[in-house]
């Protein structure tokens, strides 16, 4: 039995492949089938969950009752996908890095940045499954819409958008100290 959180429930169905390891032998892995999805929750410390039953093959007995494991269940495959880090979907560059003035003193970053914010045209709030990622144009940031399919909460697919593969993504920045 794993237990599978609220969030995750609603796409585990039975029949589903799992695989899944055992703190006993870290470097094996168990290949399992979902059996059932159990209806009644679980509330540990403020998390919901879902028993979930699997089937594997213990046919030389290495696996005891009580035994903690951690599983991966395949819910959806997908072949040929352009994929991206999570962490590109999560990074938002500092507020002073978008059209950052470089020339003049602090009243015409102050003038310029207020001109600009009037003439700049309205962005569109992203849909459902649409997010914002960024590439670096010159030295600047410059956001991309995409939409986003399947993730492994790792990586996650792009559905649609202007991203190619193996095309660099801002993930993070570093300050010179400067």
């Amino acid at each position: 039995h794993v237990d599978v959180d609220e969030a995750d429930v609603g796409q585990v169905k039975k029949g589903q492949q799992a695989t899944f390891t055992v703190d006993a032998y870290p470097n094996r892995i168990f290949p399992a089938r979902i059996t059932q999805v159990r209806y009644d929750s679980r509330t540990v410390a403020g998390v919901v969950s879902y028993e979930t039953v699997l089937d594997v093959k213990n046919t030389d007995l290495s696996l005891r009752p009580g035994m903690t494991a951690t599983a991966t269940i395949t819910v959806k495959k997908v072949k040929n996908a352009v994929i991206i880090p999570n962490a590109a979907l999560r990074f938002a560059p500092p507020k002073g890095d978008i059209g950052k003035s470089r020339r003049g003193g602090i009243f015409s970053r102050m003038f310029s940045r207020r001109l600009r914010v009037k003439s700049r045209p309205r962005q569109k709030i992203p849909a459902h499954n649409q997010q914002r990622v960024w590439i670096l144009r010159g030295q600047q940031p410059v956001a991309i819409l995409i939409t986003t399919g399947a993730t492994d909460g790792t990586m996650t697919e792009v559905t649609a958008g202007k991203i190619k593969p193996g095309q660099k993504l801002i993930v993070d920045t570093v300050s010179s100290g400067k």
